[in-house]
């Protein structure tokens, strides 16, 4: 099953099981202010101390709760960081796709949204680098974390193209094309996140950001 979404007058379709994770990973904040103060407090002490030095008892105590009050909500330090690390990818994709809805073509669409996640991932790394220093040894736990976001990511990417090819911008492409070059846009940008976030020696690729957007829409070709 799909859900149906307008995006400046055009009709963009989810599956039903991307509505779903994002309406839950919102909601949950929205229905309980305790959870988002947990985050809040949890993202505060990663940022500060990095993940490894952070425990249970310290979250709780930067809260002002009780460790058994800590544990009503999040059963282990891993289950705080994964909320912490999604909510944080959806509140920067809401915001990528408000910049989205403000540009017409396409290609302005894609270079828009590319930028605006990638540029979001490198201010990250420099606000919180001891924690990136925890995950120097495993940078597999992030990205397995990540994954979760594929499916919304690519159907989003999808919906792109769709839109440029009704204003006659793309080419027209099958389901099955479409498809292959939002997982491979999807696989590039995660390639170039974790760079960015991950290691110092490309953070100059930040400037380039749009270059590499266009480059990856319209190609290089003369």
């Amino acid at each position: 099953m799909r859900f149906r979404i307008r995006w400046a007058g055009f009709d963009l379709y989810f599956c039903n099981q991307c509505k779903n994770r994002l309406i839950m990973s919102n909601s949950q904040m929205e229905k309980d202010p305790v959870r988002e103060d947990i985050l809040n407090g949890a993202r505060e002490l990663f940022r500060r101390f990095g993940y490894k030095k952070t425990t249970m008892e310290d979250i709780a105590r930067q809260i002002g709760k009780s460790k058994s009050a800590l544990y009503y909500y999040y059963k282990t330090k891993e289950e705080i960081f994964e909320a912490v690390l999604l909510h944080d990818m959806d509140t920067q994709r809401l915001r990528a796709e408000q910049e989205v809805e403000k540009v017409e073509p396409a290609a302005e669409k894609f270079r828009v949204f590319f930028v605006s996640i990638l540029g979001n991932l490198r201010e990250k790394a420099n606000e919180f680098t001891i924690f990136r220093a925890d995950f120097q040894e495993d940078p597999l736990f992030i990205m397995n974390i990540s994954r979760q976001r594929d499916s919304y990511l690519e159907e989003y990417l999808k919906n792109i193209l769709i839109w440029g090819i009704s204003r006659g911008e793309v080419k027209v492409l099958t389901n099955a094309e479409m498809e292959v070059w939002a997982r491979m846009m999807n696989w590039t940008m995660r390639t170039i996140g974790g760079k960015l976030f991950m290691e110092d020696g490309h953070a100059h690729l930040h400037e380039h950001l749009a270059f590499m957007a266009d480059s990856l829409f319209s190609g290089v070709a003369r």
